[in-house]
């Protein structure tokens, strides 16, 4: 009976089965692994922009040659690129320390590369290879990592930025809310839609389309729903009691709750002229003729952060956050960023629950966007 109990107790215990199993790899333990991950790696990938993480990529985690010894982040973050880069043709090894560098642990066939799907390897791969080699083998999505110590899964988060609990698939999620930084990444490539289904009237004139603000939230709710690692549902325009409704309540798998208020500014056509013709619809802009056109500028943010400290007041989120996008033409110019939290407008809450982040968007095709100095 105690035995059977032991059993169970270790399949609860991951300790007790992966430790032992990760001391015969030669690591220190099973937590080795996780200090790297969570620490060496995850602050490697928070600075790699977005697209650039690596994408169904495999590597195989190999220990230390001194003990306790763990690498630094910058000395990681080419080494990502080198996997990043050969992805579909090799598998490298990686020493925890980096004292090393890469070395080649399998040489990817033609017939390998047919378990492709979309450039990326599946976790299937990543499983056989190592319960085959018996090694620590690591399949990395964004910021979502799976973690196989021969061939088990030991381990498994959506987002090694936020150390999100283990146990969660990443699956499509990729990237990492980290402060809303997320938005950031949704106004360069989601916003910027310049075709009949994108927020933009006329892009040529940063004429936004009547009630821009339904189309964008509609849109960041999806793209929070598909692209956000630890994501679980969001709900748009909640009632907050006593308060009217607010933009997107935010649900993430660790519990957390976050209130998001949406703002823009910039120029909108009025809906009352949605039939215009674009010939009509210029003129008005030239002239500024009343009746035609809405404008919101800087003073959008101060009313937003009363707003947010209305919703805070409910002690429902965990955080609040105040979303600008910068949709007029000097937009361009300017870079994405986090703005300060003006104190005197909190009522007395602590400035650490509060973020406001002005996202520019500019409608340019995405080979200009690359190229762009505010999108680093």
């Amino acid at each position: 009976m105690s035995t059977s109990l032991f059993t169970i107790a270790g399949l609860a215990n991951g300790a007790l089965i992966f430790d032992p199993m990760a001391t015969e790899l030669g690591f220190s333990s099973a937590g080795e692994i996780d200090r790297f991950l969570f620490s060496v790696y995850a602050k490697a990938i928070r600075d790699v922009r977005p697209a650039d993480r690596l994408r169904g990529a495999i590597f195989v985690l190999e220990p230390a040659s001194v003990t306790d010894a763990i690498g630094k982040p910058a000395a990681l973050r080419p080494l990502l690129a080198q996997i990043q880069s050969a992805t579909t043709t090799t598998f490298y090894s990686l020493p925890i320390d980096l004292a090393e560098g890469l070395s080649t642990a399998y040489a990817c066939t033609p017939a390998d590369r047919n378990s492709l799907v979309g450039g990326a390897w599946s976790q299937q791969v990543a499983q056989v290879l190592s319960r085959t080699n018996k090694k620590c083998v690591v399949r990395a999505e964004g910021v979502g990592i799976v973690v196989f110590i021969n061939g088990e899964i030991y381990l498994q988060s959506p987002d090694v930025i936020e150390e999100f609990a283990a146990g969660w698939s990443a699956g499509f999620q990729a990237l990492s809310w980290a402060d809303g930084g997320i938005v950031f990444e949704f106004a360069g490539c989601d916003l910027n839609d310049t075709g009949p289904g994108g927020i933009w009237q006329l892009p040529e004139k940063h004429l936004l389309r009547p009630k821009p603000e339904v189309l964008i939230r509609s849109r960041l709710g999806h793209f929070l729903q598909y692209r956000l690692a630890g994501y679980h549902h969001h709900d748009e325009e909640p009632l907050v009691e006593h308060e009217g409704r607010a933009d997107i309540s935010l649900h993430l798998i660790d519990g957390r709750i976050l209130i998001v208020e949406l703002k823009w500014i910039g120029c909108s056509l009025v809906a009352a002229r949605i039939g215009a013709t674009v010939e009509e619809i210029k003129a008005a802009i030239a002239k500024t003729t009343s009746g035609w056109l809405t404008r919101f500028d800087d003073a959008t943010i101060d009313s937003g952060v009363r707003q947010l400290v209305q919703y805070y007041r409910t002690r429902r989120y965990r955080r609040a956050y105040l979303v600008v996008f910068d949709c007029a033409e000097l937009a361009k110019n300017d870079r994405s960023r986090y703005v300060p939290v003006p104190t005197t407008e909190l009522d007395g809450h602590s400035e650490a629950n509060f973020r406001i982040l002005r996202a520019c968007v500019d409608p340019r095709p995405a080979s200009k966007r690359a190229k762009s100095p505010r999108h680093r």
